[in-house]
C-alpha cells in the first residue's frame, strides 16, 4: 500500500508531485506520536497527584498540612482561560513558579484572604511567578463581583468546579498551593482564618518564605 501510494502523483497549481502520499503518512505518524506522549504524560502525572492525595481521607484529611505531606507530588496538568481571555496552561508554565488559589464568592474565608495576597502579588512584582485563582462561580458573576473587590491574580472561572474538585479534589475552602518551577507542589494549605490580619500573618510566615525559596531555585 505505502509503495502504491508513493508512485501517485498529484496536481499542484498546474505541476505534478510525487511521493506525497508518503510524506503525509510520515507527517500524520508524527503527530500521533506526539500526541500519544503528551497524553500518556499528563496521565501520568494526574495519576501521581491522585495516588498521593488519596491517603487523606475522613479525619485524616487535614494532615495534608502537614509538612512534607505533598511536598515533590506533580501537580495535576490542567488547562482554563482567564476572565481576560488568556488561556492556561500548567505545564505551559514550566520555568515558573505557580501559586493557585481556590475559592468562591459566598465563602467568607476567602474573601478575608484577598487583601493579604494581594499584597504577595506586590512583593513579587516582576518576578517568575503566576499568581492565578481558580473560582467556583459563573464567569458572569465573578466579573460583577470583581468590579468592586480588587484582586490581583489572574482568576478561571470554574463552575463545574472541573480544576477544582476534578481535578485537585479539594477538601474545603479557601485552598493555596505553590508549584516549582518543575510543576511539583511545595505548600499546600487548606482553609482561612478569622481575620485579614491572621491572615496577613499566615501568610507572610508560611507562604511567601516557600515562593522566594523556590523562586531562587531552577
Amino acid at each position: 500500500m505505502l509503495k502504491e501510494i508513493k508512485n501517485t502523483s498529484i496536481s499542484i497549481n498546474g505541476r505534478r508531485a510525487k511521493g506525497i502520499g508518503t510524506s503525509l503518512i510520515r507527517s500524520v505518524f508524527r503527530l500521533s506520536i506526539f500526541g500519544f506522549i503528551v497524553l500518556n504524560s499528563a496521565y501520568a502525572q494526574n495519576n501521581e497527584y491522585d495516588k498521593a492525595i488519596s491517603k487523606f481521607t475522613g479525619d485524616r484529611k487535614y494532615d495534608i498540612e502537614l509538612p512534607g505531606s505533598m511536598d515533590g507530588v506533580l501537580a495535576p496538568e490542567f488547562e482554563g482561560t482567564t476572565l481576560g481571555g488568556k488561556p492556561i496552561r500548567l505545564s505551559k508554565l514550566k520555568g515558573k513558579v505557580v501559586v493557585l488559589n481556590f475559592w468562591f464568592i459566598a465563602c467568607v474565608p476567602c474573601r478575608l484572604e484577598i487583601t493579604p495576597l494581594n499584597t504577595v502579588v506586590q512583593q513579587f512584582k516582576g518576578k517568575d511567578v503566576v499568581f492565578l485563582s481558580i473560582a467556583r462561580e459563573k464567569e458572569s458573576d465573578l466579573k460583577k463581583h470583581l468590579e468592586s473587590t480588587s484582586f490581583l491574580f489572574q482568576t478561571i472561572a470554574d463552575p463545574n468546579s472541573a480544576i477544582g474538585n476534578k481535578t485537585f479534589h479539594l477538601f474545603g475552602y479557601p485552598t493555596t498551593l505553590v508549584i516549582d518551577k518543575t510543576g511539583k507542589i511545595r505548600y499546600y494549605a487548606l482553609g482561612g482564618k478569622i481575620n485579614e490580619e491572621a491572615v496577613h500573618k499566615e501568610l507572610q510566615h508560611k507562604l511567601v518564605p516557600v515562593i522566594s525559596n523556590y523562586l531562587n531555585k531552577d
